[in-house]
């Protein structure tokens, strides 16, 4: 298998992944059991903010928009929100589970969304691999650009 397939065939397991925790905090909203207190308005709030951000970042993503980690070609994102953060997409995401985990105020639903955290952690490291290989100014561009959250977890020399 060559090295392109393997990476796509890599790529395509994380997005299946992806999606697996995702539908997990989603469901998992709608569960019994142990709860804690929630904020329908709070949680709602911040599913809004992140369907935004979303839409934001796949605006200023343009043609380089592939759920994949591997590049598709069309070139480096690394202006408008990927100014301030390298994946914002992710970000966004996460604080939709986030919201959802304080609409519910379900604990299981937290803690869905802390295992989607922890995953896109891993995913990113892997995306980030083939960014470096791919476009030469990815790396200082990495290390002046925070991961999540602008200024935050800026990539190491």
């Amino acid at each position: 298998m060559s090295q392109s397939s393997q990476g796509r065939l890599l790529g395509l397991v994380l997005v299946a992944l992806q999606g697996v925790i995702f539908l997990g905090v989603g469901a998992s909203a709608f569960l019994d059991g142990p709860t804690i207190r929630g904020s329908w308005w709070a949680g709602t709030t911040l599913v809004l903010l992140g369907g935004l951000g979303m839409f934001w970042a796949g605006k200023d993503l343009g043609r380089a928009l592939t759920p994949l980690p591997t590049p598709n070609g069309a070139g480096l994102a690394a202006g408008g929100i990927y100014g301030y953060v390298r994946h914002p997409m992710y970000a966004a995401i996460l604080v939709i589970a986030l919201g959802l985990a304080l609409g519910s105020g379900k604990v299981w639903t937290y803690a869905f969304a802390l295992v989607l955290a922890v995953f896109f952690d891993a995913k990113t490291r892997v995306e980030e691999m083939f960014l470096v290989r791919t476009y030469p100014g990815y790396a200082e561009y990495a290390e002046r650009t925070g991961k999540f959250v602008p200024g935050v977890a800026r990539r190491r020399p």
